[in-house]
């Protein structure tokens, strides 16, 4: 089914302001790939990706957190022989520990951090901030590339979760090995995963109409070695 000329222009300058609206957000690192492409002759920029990384909990807080529960035989021993006041602490005592462990974890948290990655035609950068890596990694460096794969389970799904591919490994000629994880996500693109799924559902004049920037997928899959372990 063909659209009306009115009407397409229409989806297409709506769908280029949201672009513009998220190109302005990261006008800054959009900026700073360019200067890092011509600075070191990386080639064109493919893309600006960013992604959350981080934001666990320390081990150590999960030992803190449960160290009350060592005391609770002590505290059982003094109210059997009827030591004053420990009836209600033990009473109080689920309530106590539950908070001294709600505590520990919030207290344990890893801030979480945003991770950059500037894709060009000739090599990369990947960093927690890019404009502190003075020499991007070179397409040609990269000997192999390895498909890593982690279990997702999907929620109120019963059985054994699925493996799906969360990210790549790469290998370069100096011996480093550098991972590249598939939650990196294209900063002029507003739609992300949503918009792709949206576009396959869509009539295809519609679809059409809807901009489209490279995936870390289809970076990988254009300007690295073929991935081992797919």
């Amino acid at each position: 089914m063909k659209m009306r000329p009115e009407a397409e222009q229409k989806l297409r300058q709506g769908f280029q302001r949201r672009v513009d609206e998220q190109s302005s957000r990261y006008a800054e690192q959009l900026a700073d790939a360019d200067r890092v492409a011509m600075m070191h002759e990386c080639g064109e920029v493919v893309g600006v990706f960013t992604a959350r990384a981080g934001g666990g909990v320390r081990p150590r807080a999960y030992v803190v957190g449960l160290l009350p529960l060592a005391a609770v035989p002590l505290l059982i021993a003094l109210g059997a022989i009827d030591v004053p006041g420990m009836t209600s602490l033990l009473i109080l005592s689920p309530f106590l520990i539950g908070g001294w462990f709600g505590l520990s974890i919030w207290r344990g948290r890893k801030p979480r951090r945003r991770s950059w990655l500037y894709a060009f035609t000739d090599g990369f950068v990947v960093s927690d901030d890019p404009r502190a890596s003075a020499f991007p990694v070179r397409w040609s460096q990269v000997t192999d590339v390895s498909v890593i794969w982690t279990v997702a389970y999907e929620p109120g799904a019963d059985g054994e979760g699925r493996p799906v591919v969360s990210g790549y490994s790469l290998r370069c000629t100096d011996g480093q090995a550098l991972e590249i994880p598939r939650s990196f996500q294209n900063v002029r693109d507003p739609y992300g995963e949503l918009g792709r799924s949206l576009r396959r559902l869509l009539p295809i004049a519609v679809g059409d109409t809807m901009p489209q920037f490279p995936t870390i997928d289809e970076v990988v899959a254009v300007y690295a070695p073929r991935p081992t372990g797919s």
